[in-house]
């Protein structure tokens, strides 16, 4: 159980969320800070990331994208499908997130869209649960809830900011202590993975 809430990096947001303070450093490794803050909107506690790439706009954007490669970087990613693709920016995804046995493995489907702003030489993504795009999956827990937020920007012709926050109810019965008290573990995989998907691009 205790790394459900790491799972759901990919996961759909809702527009009731707002962004209170009080970030807390709750890990830091190779460059990886995570952070955690008590939710105003659920009983699991949020998450942020940030970190530093080596690479650009467009390799970030790219790898975001492709949500069917999901599974080989993102931390649990069981399965990652493209259902519906609208533009070259904007798309539906359906995916699973598998959890440790008793807890029953997870899935949602979501609206990801990516925006570019040139002037400021960023990106923001954000991904949109729509909780009821096909009927639940038996066996399987839709997830009710939640907000992702992609912020990155260059900092250089060669290297990026990043910053990953994270607003979750993943829904069932896992006990919520549980999940907040071992909130690093997958994230700090995802982005380790993902920084290192980025350097080998640009080797």
């Amino acid at each position: 159980m205790k790394t459900l809430i790491i799972l759901l990096f990919f996961v759909p947001c809702t527009s009731s969320f707002r962004e209170p303070t009080n970030w807390s450093l709750a890990k830091e490794k190779d460059g990886i800070k995570i952070y955690s803050r008590h939710s105003d909107h659920s009983k699991f506690n949020d998450l942020k990331i940030e970190t530093e790439l080596v690479g650009n706009l467009s390799q970030i954007s790219a790898i975001l994208l492709d949500v069917e490669k999901y599974p080989q970087w993102a931390y649990a990613t069981k399965t990652c499908e493209l259902i519906k693709k609208i533009s070259d920016n904007e798309l539906i995804y359906y995916s699973e997130i598998q959890t440790p046995w008793p807890v029953s493995n997870r899935d949602f489907y979501a609206h990801c869209k990516v925006t570019l702003d040139s002037a400021s030489h960023s990106l923001q993504l954000i991904s949109v649960g729509v909780k009821d795009y096909l009927p639940e999956k038996k066996d399987l827990v839709r997830i009710p809830s939640s907000r992702g937020t992609w912020n990155i920007s260059a900092t250089s012709d060669k290297t990026l900011h990043l910053e990953y926050v994270l607003e979750v109810n993943p829904g069932g019965s896992v006990p919520a202590w549980v999940l907040n008290l071992f909130g690093t573990k997958g994230p700090m995989e995802t982005f380790i993975n993902l920084k290192q998907k980025m350097k080998l691009l640009n080797q």
